[in-house]
């Protein structure tokens, strides 16, 4: 399970597990919990999937981060997908 093997990424800003995405309250687990469960190759593909990163956008870094730490291998490199 990837959830379990994710390391989650560094944070800067928000306490550990809390939340990812202010604007829709996405916390850390449900974000982990859908990694694990979808495989999800960009920005888009999360936004679609969990509604993160649909408000205000200041958590796409945040996202982008966690999408390379469990980057599926038949995912592209992630550039820029807004």
């Amino acid at each position: 399970m990837l959830s379990a093997t994710l390391a989650a990424p560094s944070r800067t800003f928000r306490e550990p597990g809390g939340i990812v995405c202010a604007c829709l309250q996405i916390t850390e687990r449900q974000l982990l919990d859908t990694l694990a469960g979808t495989p999800a190759c960009s920005l888009r593909d999360l936004r679609r999937t969990t509604g993160a990163g649909d408000g205000c956008t200041a958590c796409h870094d945040l996202l982008r981060q966690y999408l390379e730490a469990g980057a599926q291998p038949s995912c592209p490199p992630i550039c820029s997908d807004r």
